[in-house]
C-alpha cells in the first residue's frame, strides 16, 4: 500500500531539515550584571521580610547560571548555550517549626502586597512529615522565589532564579565574580 503524506507533513519535514529557527523561541537579550544585581537584591529584600531570630550565619554564595534555556519549537531538545537563567540559593540551618511557619507567613506577606503570584503552595503534612514553603513569581520580571523547610532537615531554603535571557557567552557559563551574603541588622 503507497502511503500518502500530506502537505503539512512534508513542510514540518522541511522546515526541521533546514534548521528553521522561525518556530525556535526567541529569549530576550540582557545584561548578566543586571539580572545578578536585581536577584542578589531581591534575596535581601526576602531575607529582611523572615525576620528570623538570631541564627548561624548564612554562608557567602555566588550567583550562577542556571540551567540552559531549550529551543522551543520544533527544536525542543536543543538547548542554547548563549541563553541560561541565573540562580542564588541559600540555607539557615537549625530552625524550629515555629520558627520556620512564621518566617514563611512574614515572606507571603511581604511578596503578595507588591504583586508577586503564588504559583505553588508547598505546605504538606502527613503521619511522619512536615514540609512548609511555596514558590512565587514577579509578573513583570518572571523571576521566582522559592522557600522550602522540612522536618528531616531542620532546615530553610530559599532560591531565586531570573528567567531565560539571552548573554555574552563568557557570561552563561561563568559565575559571578560577586558572592552574596545577607546583611544582618
Amino acid at each position: 500500500m503507497r502511503k500518502i503524506v500530506t502537505l503539512p507533513a512534508l513542510l514540518l519535514a522541511a522546515l526541521t531539515t533546514t534548521g528553521c529557527s522561525v518556530l525556535e523561541r526567541e529569549y530576550p537579550a540582557a545584561d548578566p550584571a543586571m539580572l545578578i544585581q536585581r536577584l542578589t537584591d531581591r534575596a535581601q529584600w526576602a531575607y529582611d521580610g523572615m525576620a528570623l531570630p538570631p541564627h548561624e550565619v548564612v554562608r557567602p554564595v555566588q550567583v550562577t547560571p542556571g540551567h540552559s534555556c531549550y529551543a522551543g519549537g520544533l527544536s525542543i531538545e536543543k538547548t542554547l548555550p548563549d541563553v541560561v537563567t541565573f540562580d542564588l540559593g541559600w540555607t539557615v540551618e537549625d530552625i524550629p517549626v515555629d520558627v520556620a511557619r512564621a518566617a514563611e507567613a512574614r515572606l507571603r506577606r511581604k511578596f503578595t502586597p507588591v504583586g508577586w503570584t503564588l504559583t505553588h503552595d508547598g505546605n504538606r503534612q502527613g503521619k511522619d512529615f512536615v514540609e512548609i514553603g511555596f514558590r512565587v513569581q514577579d509578573p513583570a520580571t518572571e523571576d521566582q522565589f522559592d522557600l522550602a523547610w522540612n522536618d528531616s532537615t531542620t532546615s530553610l531554603f530559599l532560591s531565586g532564579h531570573t528567567p531565560c535571557a539571552k548573554v555574552p557567552p563568557s557570561a552563561a557559563g561563568t559565575p559571578s565574580p560577586k558572592t552574596w551574603i545577607p546583611r544582618t541588622a
